[in-house]
């Protein structure tokens, strides 16, 4: 008997659901795992780039992003044959190292497109981003709370698990410090505010109460990373998501937090009564808001900002080369810092001004446009997911205004995962308004 379905189609239908299925499972690695997880989703890249070899250069995303890397390889070039003089120690090859923390997370941003081009695709890979996060969450509290640390192998160290007693500092789980945990954390927020939102208007129990543990969970990790941009972040995402009511309840929460840190610096406020808010408030928070609110002229990051702005002026066009800045910091102050704290001032040193105005533009451009089409439309189950997405990659470009998260795998991958998603919201709703 001749079959119903095609042979062809029969066929085809598999591989896709094998691409997929890869995608999906490279996405989940990439948390606990991100060599694994990395390698795993060069397949699902390679055929979604086969996918939109139509479209690549029809799309002037694609073409602003690949002006870019024109002007980065060049720029190497150049510096290769134009070696400042007083960075004798620095190597140009580090400038085409540093070349992979963009080149190829441009072509994920093409390639990943397809798997993320409907809502409910979108919305299971929110699902797998937030399982993924789960064992990221139970490393945590067993590092702060039990002093369980590692590093733990397996296969002969293909994979392993960083996990560091903390020294004074917060929550880090498997990331190198508290800022990159908390970078993590708040990236997967916003997308676990959207699925307990979606499940709590389908009224179904289980899960809502499932996703509000998981929520909870969430937000202590945050908090206990004592990291101030983490902090931001989770306060930051809630509106995005959840939508501007929130703010009649969050703004006069975030005003009582604010003076009572306040009061325990107040001098004329009586002593009894300073000395029992700071028992309440956990010390390394005040002094988080210290440094901020009695001691900002000599808040380091001041500092860094106009040296940065410094080093931009003195080789706008050309930039001075990757992983040079804390030899040029160095050589200006005497003191250490490893990058500029703000992503566009790190990578206008690298690059050049022309590049960093490039890429920073073309983000936000996609973060304009896909707003038009999200957050104009009424808050229903359809879109709530969607605006996650947005507030995901919203948190990113804020949080790398102040620190400068980018280099990890894990992070650079799922932002511009994040910004493919934005990029096929916007081709989704141009195609719904052409037909």
């Amino acid at each position: 008997m001749r079959s119903i379905f095609p042979k062809h189609i029969f066929l085809k239908n598999i591989k896709e659901n094998l691409d997929n299925s890869l995608f999906l499972l490279g996405v989940f690695l990439l948390a606990s795992a991100p060599f694994l997880g990395s390698i795993i989703l060069l397949y699902p890249l390679a055929k979604g780039l086969v996918k939109k070899r139509s479209e690549i250069f029809k799309d002037k995303y694609n073409i602003s992003l690949f002006f870019a890397s024109l002007l980065m390889i060049l720029n190497s070039i150049l510096v290769y044959f134009n070696k400042p003089n007083y960075l004798d120690s620095w190597d140009p090859l580090l400038n085409w190292i540093g070349l992979l923390n963009w080149l190829p997370l441009f072509l994920c941003f093409i390639g990943f497109q397809p798997y993320l081009d409907s809502q409910k695709k979108r919305l299971i890979l929110s699902k797998v981003f937030i399982v993924s996060s789960i064992p990221i969450l139970l490393s945590g509290f067993a590092q702060f709370f039990f002093k369980i640390t590692g590093p733990y192998q397996l296969m002969n160290g293909l994979l392993i698990w960083y996990q560091r007693p903390i020294e004074g500092g917060g929550l880090t789980s498997v990331f190198n410090n508290p800022n990159y945990a908390g970078g993590w954390l708040t990236l997967v927020f916003p997308l676990c505010l959207s699925v307990l939102f979606i499940n709590l208007k389908k009224k179904s129990k289980l899960k809502t109460i499932l996703c509000l543990i998981i929520c909870i969970t969430f937000t202590t990790c945050i908090v206990l990373t004592n990291s101030r941009g983490a902090w931001i972040g989770l306060i930051v995402s809630i509106p995005i998501v959840i939508g501007r009511i929130t703010l009649y309840w969050l703004t006069p929460l975030i005003l009582i937090i604010l003076t009572t840190i306040l009061i325990t610096f107040i001098p004329n406020i009586p002593y009894q009564f300073q000395d029992f808010i700071k028992n309440i408030i956990p010390e390394k928070v005040l002094s988080k808001f210290t440094e901020i609110f009695f001691n900002l002229k000599s808040f380091p990051r001041l500092d860094i900002w106009k040296n940065s702005l410094f080093f931009i002026a003195s080789r706008p066009f050309l930039g001075w080369g990757a992983s040079t800045f804390s030899l040029l910091y160095f050589s200006k102050t005497n003191l250490f810092n490893n990058h500029a704290h703000n992503l566009f001032l790190e990578l206008s040193i690298n690059y050049g001004i022309i590049v960093s105005l490039t890429i920073f533009f073309t983000i936000f451009s996609i973060l304009f446009a896909s707003y038009n089409f999200i957050f104009k439309k009424e808050n229903n189950l359809e879109i709530i997911n969607d605006r996650s997405w947005w507030a995901a990659t919203f948190i990113f470009l804020l949080s790398h205004s102040y620190d400068v998260l980018y280099y990890d795998l894990r992070i650079s991958i799922s932002t511009w995962i994040f910004i493919a998603g934005l990029r096929a919201i916007i081709s989704e709703n141009y195609k719904t308004i052409k037909s």
